[in-house]
């Protein structure tokens, strides 16, 4: 790679939650491509020459134990042109119906309920939603992904939320009884417009239901895949409880996802007026949390011996089987599998391409390591791999099952997280 082709970032030396300047640099993954920075098909060798690197560095904040990255990217260069699809997974749809399904059991609502989702992507939740018969508005800023949806006559405000985009809801639509989030409230550089965004529109008894991947299973099960540039922030209850109060809203409930390798759904009301009580979950889960030493600093600057010992123990499998004389491709062009790569150095010298399910990334070249992007139909003919290094191993049941034909003509995954296994 080439460091002199380091992009533009903006670099915070204190706790972007709580301005303190006690706290430090815990991780290192050095100078890496952004995750989602996928290179379009058809480009030509300066393209990959002019590719744009960033450090990547967590800092922890030991006053509010709140882990993030210490640099943000123009939101514009990550989010405008989006090459994620939440469509592309079955699991997710499913799973978007029974979120929608938990978030409205045992409440009164009719065609007046309004819905407000913060990084709607590409409507599947919003979908959901619909199919109850409640008023939706979705807010996400990748215009490749939302522009045909709106022309569909989807309800998407084509932008980043915050207080001025809340305000504008408010004057359109009325104020929301429910706001939800999958997976966004964690790429958002500056969470103090989002949360005066929030507090503006959530009705006095509304819920704010959001799922981020959760702070715990990231550290204890060594899942570095899901460190980037993207992902502003990794959330402990402890952190976001201090930043909510800030706010005067307080989150009364938890509830544990297995989606993407264990996230946390957290559900905020206003504090003095809304109508839920606090859960034994939030109780339990911040006891959880001093058990596992999520709040003390020691524990993250353990943390690059773990990473490390992932690391080697993939390159140390993939170098025998390059000694075999096997062949390997990737599976699953995602923002996990641009870390993974970047960080243990998977370049063509290990495969020269990677699998992937959405249509949308076909004949694309992946960040950093430039290999080609190709369409899963490959492990169905003669000219199927003997290996698959499994990116998307959050879904590998999924994955799995869908090529069942893969593995029954001899071929393997191998899954890299949380322990380097072969399947079967």
């Amino acid at each position: 790679m080439n460091y002199k082709n380091i992009g533009e970032y903006k670099y915070f030396d204190k706790c972007r939650f709580c301005n303190s300047a006690n706290g430090e640099i815990v991780i290192d993954l050095g100078i890496v491509p952004l995750a989602g920075g996928f290179i379009p098909k058809n480009s030509n060798p300066k393209t990959f020459e002019s590719e744009k690197l960033f450090p990547l560095q967590l800092y922890f904040c030991s006053d509010c134990s709140l882990l993030q990255v210490n640099s943000s990217i123009n939101p514009d260069t990550l989010f405008k042109n989006y090459f994620y699809f939440s469509s592309s997974m079955r699991t997710l749809i499913e799973y978007f119906q029974d979120f929608s399904n938990d978030l409205l059991q045992n409440k009164k609502y009719s065609p007046k309920t309004h819905v407000v989702e913060i990084g709607c992507n590409d409507g599947e939740l919003l979908k959901a939603f619909l199919k109850k018969g409640v008023k939706v508005t979705g807010v996400d800023p990748a215009t490749n992904v939302v522009k045909p949806l709106i022309k569909k006559g989807m309800p998407i405000i084509n932008d980043y939320f915050g207080e001025k985009v809340a305000q504008k809801i408010i004057q359109e639509k009325g104020k929301a009884d429910y706001i939800v989030s999958f997976h966004s409230m964690a790429h958002i550089e500056n969470m103090h417009d989002v949360a005066c965004g929030i507090k503006k529109l959530l009705k006095p008894s509304g819920v704010l239901a959001f799922e981020v991947h959760y702070l715990g299973n990231l550290i204890l099960q060594k899942q570095y895949d899901m460190m980037y540039h993207e992902h502003q922030f990794y959330y402990s209850l402890h952190a976001l409880q201090k930043f909510f109060a800030q706010y005067d809203m307080e989150i009364f409930d938890t509830k544990k996802s297995d989606m993407r390798g264990g996230s946390m759904i957290y559900y905020v009301q206003h504090k003095n007026t809304g109508k839920e009580k606090i859960t034994k979950n939030v109780t339990e889960l911040i006891h959880y949390e001093n058990e596992k030493k999520l709040i003390d600093i020691k524990t993250f600057k353990k943390y690059n011996s773990f990473i490390q010992k992932s690391k080697n123990d993939l390159i140390q499998i993939l170098e025998n089987l390059k000694r075999k004389n096997v062949s390997i491709v990737g599976y699953g062009a995602s923002g996990r599998g641009t870390i993974i790569m970047n960080y243990c150095g998977l370049n063509s010298n290990y495969f020269t391409s990677v699998i992937d399910d959405a249509p949308q990334k076909w004949g694309a070249y992946c960040p950093g390591t430039h290999q080609e992007i190709i369409d899963n139909t490959i492990l169905a003919t003669k000219k199927r791999p003997d290996y698959c290094v499994l990116f998307a191993w959050p879904f590998a049941k999924e994955v799995i099952k869908r090529n069942e034909a893969f593995i029954h003509n001899g071929g393997k995954f191998i899954v890299p997280l949380p322990r380097v296994t072969i399947i079967p």
